[in-house]
């Protein structure tokens, strides 16, 4: 008779386990993690750098059309994007 209360009970806990790892899998199966929030307006730009891009220095194109012909060189492109990039904040995130 005892057994049979044990067993029950084995079973109706782990049913119950069972059923509060499925709710628990079914809520969180559509939140986001820190890393993947987005709200924050980060996107990350991933730039290839050499020493070139260290060294090469453009300045402020002139004309039109120098800017226009800058605009096919990489190495412009980037040291544009990473004079416009926000500085990261000190403190950490949130």
């Amino acid at each position: 008779m005892r057994t049979k209360r044990n067993s029950r009970w084995l079973v109706r806990s782990g049913l119950a386990a069972a059923s509060i790892l499925a709710v628990v899998l079914f809520v969180s199966w559509g939140m986001r993690t820190h890393a993947q929030n987005n709200s924050q307006g980060h996107i990350p730009v991933h730039m290839t750098t050499d020493w070139s891009t260290r060294h090469m220095v453009y300045s402020a194109p002139s004309s039109m059309t120098k800017a226009w012909r800058l605009q096919a060189e990489p190495r412009y492109l980037h040291q544009w994007t990473r004079r416009l990039a926000v500085p990261p904040q000190a403190g950490g995130a949130r």
